[in-house]
């Protein structure tokens, strides 16, 4: 794996404008927004709205930075950046992880600033909690960053990132990410389990609300991850096939 492309490809992504405003202004204010309407209403877990609201949304922001990883790989397809790649020592593989591991880091901004907006309103968690959360949530992100991978090697530059931005809003309001399931009606708490979202978030809340089923979430997000990942070897064989 090629460090220095790593660090560029991370500080392309947190220097754009489009990383500020979508990826953390607007899950930052999202929370304010749903924070405020639920405040410290207590949910069927036991946990105070704010806190889950300020979880989730992280999960929604981090997920989202992951996910639109895609939106950069189909521009470079578009504008023939991998087959400029295919000219350096630079190899396949090496191409892939780093994106995935952009991707990754991409989504720590994101929930640091999430988790300090909880901070700033008053969310309470011990330091061992902060750090679990935090720790989950991340690594449970990693499903997303190679789906995004896998859109950005099927689509258009030119179209990818709509079609990236329609996808998140599903993910967001029926994967139970925007608003508590508990206050919405008992169908969007079935059709939640059909969103890798919704195990995202039954991750990140874990380390508190302990309602079990841990283990059912790590197995579904390994299949997000694993499916997406088959696809995005078998597509990017056969795009450098072609070159």
């Amino acid at each position: 794996m090629n460090t220095t492309y790593l660090s560029l490809e991370i500080k392309r992504i947190v220097r754009s404008p489009q990383f500020t405003i979508f990826t953390i202004g607007m899950p930052v204010a999202m929370y304010l927004l749903f924070g405020s309407i639920f405040g410290k209403l207590e949910l069927a877990n036991g946990l105070p709205a704010d806190v889950q609201t300020m979880i989730k949304l992280a999960a929604y922001g981090a997920s989202g930075g992951a996910l639109f990883t895609g939106t950069r790989v189909a521009q470079e397809r578009t504008d023939g950046w991998q087959r400029q790649l295919r000219l350096t020592p630079m190899r396949g593989p090496g191409y892939l992880v780093v994106k995935v591991l952009s991707a990754m880091a991409v989504a720590l901004p994101v929930l640091a600033v999430l988790f300090l907006a909880g901070l700033a309103t008053g969310v309470e968690m011990t330091a061992a909690q902060w750090g679990l959360v935090l720790v989950s949530l991340w690594l449970a992100v990693l499903p997303f960053a190679v789906l995004g991978l896998a859109i950005g090697l099927f689509g258009k530059g030119d179209t990818v990132g709509a079609v990236t931005g329609a996808l998140m809003m599903p993910l967001g309001m029926l994967g139970g990410l925007w608003i508590p399931l508990e206050v919405l009606p008992s169908w969007m708490s079935v059709v939640a389990h059909f969103f890798p979202t919704y195990w995202l978030g039954r991750v990140g809340l874990e380390p508190l609300a302990h309602q079990g089923g841990l283990g059912l979430a790590v197995l579904v997000l390994a299949g997000w991850l694993v499916v997406p990942a088959l696809i995005v070897v078998r597509r990017f064989r056969l795009d450098t096939a072609r070159l």
